[in-house]
């Protein structure tokens, strides 16, 4: 269950992925010639709050993100879309004083780039945090990593799909649930289209809760936020795995969804071409 927030992006989302018409011909010209075009970009939000979280149980969660996008189930998913590659970043967040990137932006498009995305998961230092975690913040943080689609400097890439998947540990900052939302509200409005969530560790079912009522969210049309629990251990890569697969098809359906028809690519160079030809006689 989400919490409200306008749905119906779907428009939107497409305005945003179009290419514009040079006006002498039929080249689709990117709106950023300086971003690789993905199918989405996903940012991996990861709360290393202490309690929450112990050193093993980080490593575990590390591994399992390793072995998933490692895995032909989630390589494929990330292969159907339009481009064939998504990227992907990591932030670890925790207290209101931590919010910092463990993995920047990169591209995944075949299993040698995931392996190098693997490698770094499996090698990146935790941050130290002590305390209650502070999603407020948190989510203040991430929404403009996403770079010009979210009001943020420009991060390399340009996709038509944004979306938060938050591993969530601690607990919940107390009072902090209106801020928390209106922060979820915030990044969704701003251009993420999807916040999901996973919690687990010591304080899974307590943060389960807090995050379905005040952080998932989606302006995706037809598409339903998501969050749940999982154990630590050998069932969490699948569990990963299963979540990122279905969060990746996501982006892959949007991304072909958006791409104009033959026809109707046709029928908008040939009438801006008339258009033009008209003026210029008249």
């Amino acid at each position: 269950m989400s919490h409200p927030v306008p749905l119906g992006r779907a428009a939107s989302t497409a305005l945003r992925s179009s290419r514009l018409l040079s006006l002498g011909g039929a080249i689709l010209v990117s709106s950023n010639l300086h971003a690789l075009e993905v199918d989405s970009e996903l940012l991996l939000l990861v709360d290393v709050s202490i309690p929450g979280l112990s050193n093993v149980q980080f490593s575990d969660l590390m591994d399992s993100y390793a072995a998933a996008f490692s895995s032909s189930q989630v390589l494929d998913s990330i292969q159907s879309g339009n481009t064939g590659r998504i990227a992907v970043s990591m932030m670890f967040y925790g207290n209101s004083n931590v919010q910092q990137v463990g993995i920047p932006w990169m591209s995944i498009g075949s299993s040698s780039d995931a392996d190098v995305f693997a490698g770094l998961v499996t090698n990146v230092n935790r941050p130290f945090s002590f305390g209650f975690s502070d999603s407020t913040a948190a989510l203040a943080a991430a929404t403009p990593t996403f770079g010009t689609e979210t009001g943020g400097a420009d991060n390399g890439f340009e996709s038509s799909v944004q979306i938060i998947e938050v591993a969530a540990s601690g607990i919940p900052f107390p009072f902090d649930a209106t801020e928390t939302a209106a922060a979820s509200a915030n990044a969704l409005n701003s251009g993420v289209d999807l916040v999901n969530s996973t919690s687990l560790g010591f304080f899974g079912g307590i943060s389960e809760g807090y995050y379905e009522q005040n952080v998932i969210g989606s302006t995706i049309e037809g598409v339903e936020p998501t969050s749940g629990t999982s154990e630590t251990g050998g069932v969490l890569a699948s569990n990963i795995a299963d979540g990122i697969t279905v969060t990746v098809q996501t982006g892959a359906s949007m991304s072909v969804s958006a791409i104009p028809e033959p026809s109707s690519l046709v029928i908008a160079l040939s009438s801006a071409g008339f258009f033009l030809l008209r003026r210029r006689r008249d």
